[in-house]
């Protein structure tokens, strides 16, 4: 079950960077984050976006996995 959850995060989390992926380039991460400083906007961009696709797709694999998981146990 644990699985099942971690990929709804991942799943979550990953949606949020596709749609908005200039979410955390402001505030505190505007120094801290190598990316944020020496991407241009459209890459930091483009970056982001794949991240989130990266993600979206490890929470559907965890999910997939979660579930034969709970099947194979049952």
């Amino acid at each position: 079950m644990n699985l099942v959850i971690f990929g709804v995060v991942f799943i979550l989390s990953g949606s949020i960077y596709v749609w908005k992926p200039t979410i955390f380039r402001r505030g505190p991460w505007m120094k801290t984050s190598i990316a944020i400083r020496t991407l241009s906007e459209d890459n930091y961009v483009r970056y982001m976006r794949g991240l989130g696709v990266v993600s979206v797709i490890a929470g559907v694999a965890l999910i997939v996995a979660g579930i034969l998981r709970l099947a194979w146990l049952a």
